[in-house]
């Protein structure tokens, strides 16, 4: 049964629980800017993580070939740009529904996403998360009246395995050229 709008059971608590989704944002901010000083690309890694965040890790992933990034490091600064606004967004998840329209919208259409797939479980998000992204996975996660870890595991997992393939099978097309 999905949950109503002013349920919502990821909510932190406590502002320590509060403090510890705001630092795991910082820090994996801070991984993926090491990754590219890493790399010696760290003015290519902001560009990638704007696309990350905006767009999905998908197009990251295939703009990190074009930025000639290792395809290990595009795809991991793909993903933790991707995964950057999760926890900012589990803070402030109640807020934003109250506050704006077109994200009740969304949560709307999340809900009818979750009762066509609900019955299969949070396992059907790791399918899905490569084609609707992760964003509207949580959300549908949330719709479905899901644990937020499940939710978590299988929107990443969705995500790992389509960045992998998109960013090593970009690498191998372009040694081809």
């Amino acid at each position: 049964m999905p949950r109503r709008f002013d349920d919502y059971a990821w909510t932190p608590r406590t502002v320590q629980t509060e403090v510890l989704y705001l630092a795991t944002s910082a820090l994996l901010l801070c991984l993926a800017v090491a990754i590219g000083w890493q790399q010696g690309q760290l003015w290519q890694t902001f560009p990638l993580l704007g696309t990350s965040i905006a767009l999905e890790a998908q197009p990251g992933a295939a703009a990190s070939i074009a930025l000639g990034f290792h395809p290990l490091a595009g795809g991991l600064i793909s993903i933790f740009g991707n995964l950057l606004p999760i926890p900012l967004l589990v803070v402030s998840f109640r807020q934003v529904i109250r506050r704006w329209h077109w994200a009740r919208a969304k949560i709307a259409r999340a809900q009818n996403w979750a009762k066509r797939y609900g019955r299969y479980g949070v396992g059907v998000l790791f399918f899905l998360s490569p084609f609707l992204g992760a964003y509207v996975c949580i959300a549908i996660g949330y719709a479905m009246g899901a644990r937020p870890i499940p939710t978590l595991a299988a929107t990443l997992g969705g995500m790992v395995a389509s960045v992998a393939l998109i960013v090593y099978g970009g690498h191998f097309i372009v040694s081809l050229i």
